[in-house]
């Protein structure tokens, strides 16, 4: 279908859809909706401080997605919610990869920001970079998504460089009852069933499965990438009272994908691959005060991956415990411990090899972070520090600096910074081939590379203008030292990884928030960054690099109510990428209808690239899609 066609026929529909009759609310399933944004503000969240805190009170830039954010997104995948925060660049490589990056660095296997599934961080050690089509949550069980921006290290450790995304899940008590979500279009089709009931007279459970046959959008030379995806997971809360709250979960996971070349430039990356992955995890919060608690959690993470002609076996077990300690004085103070266990083993093949097939690590943290009262009700400074054992002997110390002003209705706030990490097993012993340029090269491993120092300045405001409008915005300057980088060799056509990457960069990022009326809510926002790489002059090629020179994302999201049930929704942008690969900027509009039928019926309509086809971030155009989204509560 072409891109005109398609663009007419989503019209079409919304418009039917618009002219229905009213049967109630668009979502009906939100427990923010009720909320002028003054009040927003002070909503809890938990990734900027590692503690319960109202928005107001964060000394950092952070977007908060909610229910509704997400369900008038259209998203049916967690890259695509990501779209909407300023900072983050988002691309579709194929049909179900995605390069996600924060504040310009960006790429297949983006490593420079930290992501988590409630708490539990799920990029891969082993395989360097978060893996999106394998962490397939169903967008319907996301509660909220929040993305911290800039250097948390202090708090999150040497994975956070440039940010933090934690997706936070509905508790079982949210989810009771059944729900069946129907997706189908020319993207493919996917199935969800989920279902939740009591368990015993302070406890709640739910139990879901997916099923997934995702075609993709037409891609370059009409060829097009194919995954198969099933699985399924559970979730299980007690409460006891006001003191304790237990959580235990699980998810299994198997898919196939065969994918056409030119969707990575590693060639393993690019061809049949099948994943099992599966995690348990437990965590125990009990409240020690009014303000304070006492968090425990671990989980186990088992991943088997089959690339091209390698075998990978990844197991993962990992431990944190934090204490939240109430206001003493000046000082509320806050501390924790964690380590992580993994261990692997990979069979080699002829374009994938490794000098190390078996690989055993221990990694231990701790942090600390006081906030001190200058100013009561007004003027804070946080202190925080977090200590990293990398093991063979290395530790890094990552410390920060901030300072919060808070008045009625704005707030300012200050941060310094400094961030450190350490490579990863492919760098330190992996052997496989990269393509550039047409060339093909083999990466040999290295063995004396250097920790990467990060070093951060930033600064920030936040107000609320009026009713119904708020406007958010901060600066920042990053100063990078020792990156790690690729240097090709055309001779020999041999690629050495080594620390010679330095540079700066300069942004900035703003977001405007107004409720114009009852039906229209307009949200525009601005990203701009200026890169000074002092490697300019070449190419650079690697894992999550920047690039050298301006990047800008100007966005619009446009949330309208044309009846009572039902919404159309708008999100129009201009995409500059700041990374490696510099590929044009391009306009992009995605569009999203709504009509709640009836209390357990909700019918949606989502389009996607409508503004035509196009490269993202590979080499593969990734054309418009339309699709249908049914959801049944029984």
């Amino acid at each position: 279908m072409g891109c005109g066609r398609l663009v007419a026929a989503f019209l079409l529909i919304t418009t039917l859809l618009a002219a229905s009759p009213a049967a109630g609310q668009g979502n009906g399933t939100r427990a923010l909706d009720d909320l002028d944004l003054e009040e927003l503000m002070d909503v809890e969240v938990v990734s900027a401080t590692r503690r319960n805190e109202p928005l107001s009170q964060v000394p950092g830039a952070i977007t908060v997605l909610d229910e509704e954010d997400i369900f008038r997104s259209g998203a049916t995948s967690i890259p695509e919610i990501l779209k909407l925060v300023p900072g983050v660049h988002v691309a579709q490589m194929d049909t179900e990869s995605w390069a996600v990056g924060v504040r310009g660095f960006n790429g297949p296997r983006s490593i420079k920001h930290l992501v988590m599934v409630d708490g539990r961080p799920i990029a891969s050690p082993s395989m360097a970079g978060v893996q999106w089509a394998n962490n397939n949550i169903p967008v319907s069980m996301i509660k909220r998504v929040e993305v911290v921006r800039g250097t948390w290290t202090s708090l999150w450790g040497a994975d956070s460089f440039t940010g933090v995304i934690n997706i936070i899940t509905k508790d079982a008590s949210e989810t009771q009852g059944g729900q069946s979500v129907t997706t189908a279009g020319s993207t493919g089709a996917e199935e969800m069933i989920r279902y939740g009931d009591k368990l015993g007279e302070s406890g709640h459970y739910r139990i879901y499965g997916i099923g997934a046959y995702k075609t993709g959008s037409k891609l370059t030379n009409d060829k097009a990438s194919k995954r198969k995806h099933g699985g399924g997971g559970f979730r299980a809360d007690w409460t006891n009272a006001y003191t304790d709250a237990l959580s235990l979960q699980g998810e299994f996971s198997a898919s196939t994908e065969e994918s056409p070349p030119g969707g990575d430039q590693f060639e393993p990356y690019t061809k049949e691959r099948d994943n099992y992955l599966g995690y348990m995890q437990f965590v125990w919060d009990r409240a020690t005060g009014l303000d304070a608690n006492l968090r425990y959690r671990t989980s186990y993470t088992r991943e088997k991956d089959h690339i091209g002609d390698m075998l990978g076996i990844v197991n993962i077990w990992d431990m944190e415990l934090q204490h939240a300690a109430e206001q003493a004085g000046l000082h509320r103070f806050t501390w924790g411990l964690g380590g992580r266990y993994f261990w692997d083993d990979h069979v080699s093949g002829e374009s994938v090899s490794t000098d190390k097939e078996r690989e055993y690590n221990f990694t231990t943290n701790a942090f600390a972070q006081d906030r001190i009262t200058l100013v009561p009700q007004n003027l804070f400074l946080f202190l925080g520090a977090k200590l990293d054992y990398f093991g063979s002997e290395q530790v890094e110390i990552q410390p920060s600096a901030r300072l919060l002003y808070t008045l009625d209705r704005e707030e300012y706030w200050l941060a310094l910074s400094r961030a450190a990490r350490t490579d990863n097993r492919w760098q330190r012993h992996g052997s496989y081939t990269i393509k550039h340029r047409d060339e093909t090269y083999t990466v040999v491993p290295s063995d004396n590379l250097d920790t990467e120092k990060f070093y951060s300045l930033e600064g920030g405001y936040r107000r609320i203008l009026s009713e119904g409008l708020r406007f958010d915005t901060s600066l920042y300057i990053n100063r990078y030292e020792d990156m790690t980088i690729l240097n090709l060799d055309p001779s020999t056509h041999i690629a050495t990884v080594d620390n010679s990457l330095e540079g700066t960069a300069y942004g900035m990022e703003s977001q405007l928030e107004w409720e114009s009326s009852p039906w229209l809510t307009l949200k525009p926002s601005v990203s701009l960054i200026y890169q000074d790489i002092e490697m300019a002059d070449i190419q650079l090629e690697g894992e999550s690099l920047p690039n050298a020179g301006f990047g800008t994302e100007i966005k619009l999201q446009a949330l309208t109510n044309p009846t009572e049930n039902t919404g159309f929704d708008l999100l129009v942008g201009y995409v500059d990428a700041p990374t490696a690969r510099n590929l044009p900027g391009y306009f992009t509009l995605d569009a999203h209808a709504s009509w709640k039928v009836t209390d357990s019926l909700m019918l949606e309509l989502i389009g996607k690239n409508l503004g035509g086809s196009r490269e993202q971030f590979s080499s593969l155009e990734i054309g418009p899609s339309l699709d249908l989204r049914v959801t049944w509560d029984f």
